[in-house]
This record gives structure tokens, sequence and C-alpha cells, in this order.
């Protein structure tokens, strides 16, 4: 069993490794569930981030900046603030809980990335926990404060090989952390 968690400071490549390494691991046969949550710009502003079940593609927004949240999701009742953004609870319960409920038979649960946006939605949270915790083997992306006691406890348990993404491993961590997968 492979259980890896990827971290690091924001913008230095944590989900271009965590995309090359689900993406040679399906060439290898992998059946992958999970999701990833990219950053949305438009006209170089970040002004959310989606939510995008791996298996399907269906997407939904994670969170949206607060000035931009009428124009791109009409009149939600914000309830969750995280910084500048509000965080679209619907669309994370759609998606993220959809995505999760296909880990049951998968041999990958792949996430990028586990973070305050992701879990302050305490369905999607809840449902984190127990996929990891099942899980035969994990991809993770995790915030670089991640706090949260029994993700922290599961990533301990399982034996979790966390990789911190530097400007000085960054190009290797794929390749490497393929092998760890595909050797066993």
């Amino acid at each position: 069993m492979v259980f890896v968690a990827i971290t690091g400071r924001p913008g230095i490549g944590k989900s271009t490794i965590f995309h090359r390494v689900v993406s040679h691991l399906r060439t290898k046969g992998y059946r992958i569930c999970g999701f990833y949550c990219p950053e949305v710009r438009e006209s170089g502003k970040r002004i959310g981030f989606k939510i995008i079940d791996i298996d399907s593609g269906e997407e939904g927004w994670l969170a949206v900046a607060i000035d931009r949240v009428r124009d791109i999701v009409g009149s939600i009742r914000p309830r969750i603030r995280i910084g500048r953004y509000v965080v679209v609870e619907d669309d994370v319960r759609r998606v993220g809980l959809k995505a999760l409920s296909k880990c049951v038979d998968r041999d990958l649960v792949a996430i990028d990335e586990i973070g305050p946006m992701e879990l302050s939605v305490k369905d999607l949270r809840n449902n984190v926990v127990k996929v990891l915790e099942r899980a035969p083997h994990f991809l993770i992306v995790v915030h670089r404060n991640l706090r949260d006691e029994d993700i922290v406890r599961i990533l301990r348990s399982r034996g979790t090989k966390t990789f911190f993404v530097t400007e000085f491993n960054r190009n290797n961590l794929a390749d490497q952390i393929i092998e760890m997968f595909c050797s066993t």
C-alpha cells in the first residue's frame, strides 16, 4: 500500500506533480477516484476555484471571490467565508460527495487539495476522512498549514510519505512518486 501527501507553498508545482502522477497511473490501469480544485483566473486575476471529479469531469465551484459571487453563481446566501472567498456549498456537495462515493472499488484515491476550503463543508470533510481511512492507496495534496486532527491522524497511522515541494526537487518528484506506486 502506498500513501503519498504532497505539500508546499502556493504556486510551487504541487498540482502539476499531482496531475502527472495521476495521468501516468491511469495509463498503467489504475482505477482512480477523487477530485481536484484548480484556480480560475479572469484577465490575470484569480476569481475562484473549481471542484472537478477526476473520474467524470463533472465540475462546480468550490469557492468564488466575494466581489464576483452574484456574477458567477447568482443569488446564493454565503455561509462560509475563507479569506476573500465564499465557499459554494451546494456545488461542493454535489461534485465532491459524488466523486468520493465512487471510491469504494477504486485502486487509488486522489485529491488535490485538502485545505481550509474543502474541509469547511462538513459533509465533504467527513467523507474525505472515511475515504482516506479505507483507501488501498492514496495521493493527496495537502495545504501547507493542515491542522485537521483526523486527517493528520490518518496520515500518521497509514505511514504516509510526505513530499515538500521546492524549486530544487519539483522536477523529479513526479517520477519518484510514480516509482513508489509502480513498484508495489
